[in-house]
């Protein structure tokens, strides 16, 4: 005889099974919305290791699977690193970092001499705003890069979350504005491919408050 509790142990754990691509639960896997495109741009993701154990399902991994020219690297210090360090090294990139501050240009005000027909090679930042200061605090070779920035602010559309700052945009979108400050800047040629980084975006935050809603409606206690 099978018993109430186990059939709810199965389903709960069919809920819970995993798309091992983009690891959201499979119910809710967006791999069907991606469209891989190739950017001149190369970027690297540096995730925080907080932020990989703690958002699985976070815009970071989604903006990696949108891009082909991407990749993406955990940790909390890569001053050492293998990885980021043949890159670095690598003649025909021009390392930058996506951060803010006082000295950081963007890609209106960088214009063409300092790429001098170099690929931009992007890095970029993802965790919370303590942890990102603190990664680039201790990766040396990251903090000694120039840093890149946006020409103008931007509003974050990532309703399910609060922002700490206003001017803070999530990790997809951030490279989102970035693919098209460098197409205006005649840096890229993407067109309305870079728009499906939007749309992935959009269905993620979609399916978590659709998710919410519900939730908030079955522990209510109010009964039709």
């Amino acid at each position: 005889m099978v018993k109430s509790t186990d059939i709810q142990k199965e389903v709960q754990s069919a809920n819970r099974e995993e798309c091992y691509v983009c690891f959201r639960a499979k119910k809710n896997c967006l791999c069907g919305s991606i469209k891989p495109f190739a950017t001149r741009m190369r970027f690297v993701i540096l995730m925080h290791t907080k932020e990989a154990k703690k958002q699985k399902t976070g815009t970071a991994r989604l903006a990696k699977l949108c891009l082909e020219n991407a990749e993406l690297l955990i940790g909390t210090d890569f001053t050492r690193d293998a990885r980021v360090n043949a890159l670095l090294r690598d003649p025909s990139c021009l390392p930058l970092v996506l951060y803010p501050g006082p000295e950081a240009v963007n890609f209106k005000t960088l214009g063409p001499g300092p790429l001098s027909g170099k690929t931009p090679l992007v890095f970029v930042i993802d965790g919370t705003w303590e942890c990102a200061r603190r990664l680039l605090s201790r990766s040396k070779n990251i903090r000694a890069l120039p840093r890149l920035s946006f020409s103008r602010a931007y509003s974050s559309q990532f309703a399910i979350k609060k922002q700490p700052r206003e001017h803070c945009i999530s990790t997809i979108e951030a490279i989102y504005y970035l693919c098209k400050e460098a197409e205006e800047a005649g840096h890229e040629n993407l067109g309305a491919q870079s728009e499906n980084l939007m749309e992935v975006f959009k269905k993620l935050v979609d399916t978590q408050l659709n998710y919410s809603k519900g939730k908030g409606r079955r522990g209510s206690g109010v009964r039709s």
